[in-house]
């Protein structure tokens, strides 16, 4: 019987190590509301940190009602959950394992290669943010090199890869993917308690993890010298991380209190972009953000750094606006152009958001990930046949 005749469904175990709620855990989620579950069993295993025992991945999990079950971590790569792992494996009847992120990556391939089980990486991006996560990820381009497949988000990161010794044929590029026109996850959207526009305001956002590489400080210079010349504009940090208090400081000390809101972590986007007018991306590193897609695909323009995946999303000029990373002066001018000109923010809205729902749909994504799947499987039968 070959994988695409299968009558019973194969059970994929993602692993993930979720610190916060960010990209990768909400694609995971979205793997889990979409997959065919006649074809396709997914479980979850999250690695935590055993310091930290709430998690708002697992319980979100939880809620969903997916099976997931918890790898403590003691350490940042907790080598003591091989053995358990491979019992897992084991004992869940595990078809595939499917890792995001270096801890998964690392010890999902040595965990899935001594149960002798397939094992795929999503290639979410590389955060080389300090010297400790630089060599981490060193690491985790080393061991990318053994999995039977890897699903990079960018051409840009296959490039990365390709260049770390990654042979081409195991890459297939898969971006990330957002639901189709009119899904509003269970409900109608509407302005959020925590995002307020009143009437002839212009709400300009940054959405993301306040962190050193999402440049927070960049779009606070925006904000600082655009708020002094337009009146009506406002801006919104929507997001939670380490750098919180440092930013809001820093918000105070460049004269911004009342004209920047930091809302903290807000579960339900849907809500936040029937507020937003713009969406604003100041990394120096990046994927392809789901907060790209999300936003264009409800007609909100983007200006964003050309970094990561995002030049393959985003036509500069088209259906978003594109400056090179760490120029705050080319990100202010470009997020001004729009305010002022309303013809060319409209155009671009509409390109986006077209753009979105016409290569960007979730129902497209989910089957080449299938297929995926299902070629591993053949491949492996074909291997143990001949």
């Amino acid at each position: 019987m070959t994988a695409g005749s299968q009558t019973q469904a194969i059970t994929v175990l993602h692993l993930i190590a979720p610190a916060h709620f960010g990209g990768a855990e909400r694609v995971v989620l979205n793997l889990a509301d979409a997959i065919d579950r006649s074809r396709f069993n997914l479980v979850v295993g999250s690695f935590v940190n055993a310091r930290f025992r709430q998690n708002e991945f697992v319980t979100r999990m939880e809620e969903k009602g997916i099976p997931n079950t918890v790898f403590w971590l003691r350490r940042t790569l907790d080598l003591d959950n091989i053995p358990r792992l491979v019992r897992f494996i084991r004992s869940a009847g595990v078809g595939i394992v499917h890792t995001h992120g270096y801890r998964a990556d690392i010890v999902g391939l040595i965990a899935a290669r001594l149960s002798r089980c397939p094992v795929v990486a999503t290639v979410h991006g590389f955060v080389p943010i300090d010297a400790r996560l630089r060599l981490y990820e060193q690491c985790d381009r080393f061991a990318l090199r053994f999995f039977d497949r890897l699903l990079p988000v960018s051409d840009q990161i296959c490039r990365v890869l390709s260049a770390s010794g990654v042979r081409q044929e195991r890459m297939t590029t898969i971006r990330n993917a957002v639901t189709g026109e009119g899904d509003n996850h269970g409900g109608v959207p509407g302005p959020s308690p925590e995002v307020r526009k009143y009437d002839g305001e212009f709400l300009i956002g940054i959405v993301g993890r306040l962190s050193p590489e999402k440049n927070i400080p960049g779009f606070l210079e925006v904000a600082r010298e655009l708020s002094g010349k337009y009146d009506h504009l406002r801006f919104v940090v929507v997001g939670d991380g380490p750098e919180r208090d440092c930013l809001k400081g820093l918000t105070m000390s460049l004269g911004l209190d009342g004209k920047v809101k930091f809302t903290g972590f807000i579960d339900r986007m849907e809500d936040v972009y029937s507020c937003l007018d713009m969406l604003v991306i100041a990394s120096s590193t990046e994927g392809i953000p789901l907060t790209v897609l999300e936003a264009m695909k409800h007609g909100i323009p983007v200006v964003s750094t050309a970094v990561g995946g995002i030049p393959e999303v985003i036509d500069h000029g088209v259906d978003g606006l594109l400056v090179e990373p760490g120029d705050t002066g080319s990100l202010c001018r470009a997020v001004e152009a729009l305010v002022r000109d309303g013809n060319r923010y409209m155009t671009i809205s509409y390109n986006a958001q077209r753009k979105v729902i016409r290569d960007f749909d979730r129902s497209l994504w989910i089957q080449r990930i299938e297929k995926c799947y299902l070629s591993m499987l053949n491949k492996r039968e074909e291997a143990s046949n001949g």
